[in-house]
């Protein structure tokens, strides 16, 4: 089993100073003020303001001045992320210390976690060595002033001992306060923690930093003598708050204020000669700028910014979508209790007339598994069970499945499944294969295999990690499920294709979730392997349309179309190519041959195949 790499991403915050000046201001050379980031499954993890992720080599600090190979980890991405959601609370923005508890300290612990290495010691060993120089005594308050007291210094000296140096200059002050700001701020896709949507620039070092870090930004100069300034201030931080998405973890638009009194290098750079001043900027480019204090106008450039940055999806502008919208984004399961009693009883007859004999641990496990079923709180010894499902599925005829799949689908639904199945799914994907590996699978064995598939759906990560994602990981049983998915619905019987209909549509909700997430966060993807792909996509579409063209039952077109809905809506204009599919195939002639032969008949599915025609005409006529 090959692992995953795990890098340390190393970066200069001093941008090359360190080296040049470090000699001359410590007596000792320092290469660098190191940041440290932890880059795998395609994330590039870090610490300042809170735990932060980017694509690696996309933040503010550009590309890495090294890259470390820290050995591989073994554990899937869905485990890493949860172990660094439980760290959150530990490395917050509030404990961050340049010194003490920094992007350093994160990187060496989550290294420790994933492969049982810490990062180089000339990395972690800088904050005392610098500290142990008489340049790093002399400048050692102004840092505790900004971060507290440090664990580095010893309590007894509150002060730098004699002769510690001269105090710094304002030059070596602003450079602390750069490298510092560089320590800590945000990158432009954060993954949870984010900094106030509001910030003060007291340099224009800091200044670019914002204006690069995000899409949108609108920067205030302001100065202490001018009364529209405090008028007007009130009014900008409302507005700037108001445009953030509260329950967002994304940053849509930054508002920034500049004292021109005191960061004079930014006012100078960017021609302030009065105030209110305000300049607005998208991807790091000035997309607007005016004078003065009106409000309507700083409404209107912002409004028009924001458009810009974030333009609505085509589908957004469709205002007859109420069916489509109202379409529920939850999955479809099958985790009601049948009627126990009779289902165990039916195992235990089947288990008579093929001559299976149970152990004692088998016997156990099983009465264990109907306490269970009938009280979803009693727990269950997954280890005991998976072994004993893989031993009746090599003895028990196909035929003779269905009540002991009827028990694995109910249980399979509860939380200790998921987690037991987390760590290894072949089991889900041996069941899975079972209802089209062989010919003329009975229909009872089916009905609850796809039951099984459907209920895969009430547990977000195993599914979107394993079965519906992209990720290498998921190439077999993606696979496996969307066979079962394709032959099931052309079955000729009509309670398997409902069955069927089903599962497709929620595989197409994981897409509308990931999409609606998308929309919310400006395309960034938290905690979520990618689901996005257009070839699974048009391969499940193809089989819907394939059964919509010669199904008579309403109930089924119904989820048919749920599901094809789903597909559409928000689908990305550029790549997927539903639609394109969907005409070809001639989905319009289809729907109203239905509606001609009274097979849709009721309002809620003819108003929803209208919706679905609607998208299918804006999709196209966008390519």
């Amino acid at each position: 089993m090959s692992g995953e790499l795990v890098k340390l991403y190393v970066y200069d915050l001093s941008n090359g100073l360190a080296r040049q000046m470090s000699m001359s201001l410590t007596g000792r050379q320092i290469d660098g003020i190191w940041h440290t980031a932890v880059v795998l499954y395609g994330h590039e993890f870090y610490y300042g303001q809170g735990i932060l992720s980017s694509p690696p080599g996309t933040t503010h600090l550009g590309p890495p001045l090294e890259v470390i190979d820290m050995g591989e980890t073994y554990l899937p991405e869905e485990v890493v992320v949860e172990y660094i959601d439980s760290q959150r609370n530990v490395f917050t923005a509030e404990k961050y210390h340049l010194l003490d508890f920094n992007c350093n300290t994160f990187s060496s612990s989550l290294c420790q976690f994933l492969t049982g290495r810490n990062i180089p010691q000339h990395i972690s060993d800088l904050p005392a060595d610098f500290l142990n120089t008489p340049f790093g005594q002399s400048i050692r308050p102004m840092i505790e002033g900004m971060f507290g007291q440090s664990r580095l210094a010893p309590p007894q000296e509150q002060q730098p001992p004699t002769g510690a140096g001269a105090a710094p200059t304002l030059a070596q002050q602003n450079m602390l306060r750069d490298i510092s700001s560089a320590a800590l701020s945000a990158a432009p896709q954060p993954a949870g923690n984010q900094p106030s949507p509001l910030q003060t620039a007291h340099n224009l070092s800091q200044l670019r930093q914002w204006i690069q870090s995000y899409k949108a930004v609108v920067v205030f100069f302001t100065s202490a003598t001018c009364p529209p300034c405090r008028t007007i201030k009130p009014d900008f931080e409302r507005l700037v708050q108001d445009k953030n998405n509260s329950s967002s973890t994304k940053i849509k638009l930054m508002g920034v204020t500049v004292d021109t009194g005191i960061a004079f290098d930014a006012a100078q750079n960017f021609g302030i000669r009065a105030t209110p001043t305000f300049m607005l900027f998208h991807n790091g480019d000035k997309f607007s700028e005016f004078r003065g204090a009106s409000y309507a106008e700083l409404e209107s450039s912002v409004n028009l910014l924001l458009f810009t940055a974030y333009p609505p999806h085509p589908h957004r502008k469709i205002h007859q979508l109420r069916s489509v919208l109202d379409l529920p984004n939850k999955p479809v399961l099958y985790n009601t209790p049948g009627k126990v009693e009779m289902i165990y009883n039916k195992l235990e007859s089947f288990l008579d007339q093929d001559g299976i004999e149970l152990s004692e641990q088998d016997r156990n496990i099983l009465e264990q598994s109907k306490k269970a079923v009938l009280n979803s709180s009693i727990p269950v010894d997954m280890g005991q069970w998976s072994s004993f499902i893989d031993t009746m599925l090599d003895k028990l005829p196909l035929d003779h499945q269905f009540p002991l799949l009827d028990i694995f689908r109910t249980l399979f639904a509860t939380k200790i499944a998921s987690e037991h199945y987390l760590k290894n799914c072949s089991q889900l994907v041996r069941i899975i294969e079972n209802g089209y590996k062989q010919e003329n699978v009975p229909k009872a064995t089916l009905l609850m295999t796809l039951r099984v598939a459907c209920n895969l759906f009430a547990h977000n990560i195993l599914v979107t990690t394993y079965f519906t994602s992209t990720l290498p990981a998921a190439t077999e049983s993606r696979a496996s499920l969307t066979q079962l998915l394709v032959s099931s619905l052309l079955s000729n019987d009509s309670q398997v294709r409902q069955t069927a209909a089903s599962l497709a549509f929620n595989c197409s909700t994981v897409v509308a979730d990931e999409r609606l997430k998308k929309e919310k966060e400006d395309g960034y993807l938290e905690g979520m392997a990618e689901q996005e792909d257009d070839d699974w996509q048009i391969e499940i579409i193809s089989a819907i349309m394939d059964d919509l063209s010669k199904e008579s039952d309403e109930e089924v077109i119904h989820r048919l179309l749920a599901a094809i809905g789903k597909f559409l809506f928000l689908a990305p204009t550029q790549s997927s190519s539903i639609a394109d599919l969907l005409s070809a195939l001639e989905i319009k002639d289809t729907l109203d041959a239905k509606k001609a032969d009274k097979i849709i008949t009721t309002s809620k599915v003819s108003s929803l195949a209208r919706e679905v025609l609607l998208l299918v005409e804006s999709s196209v006529s966008l390519a």
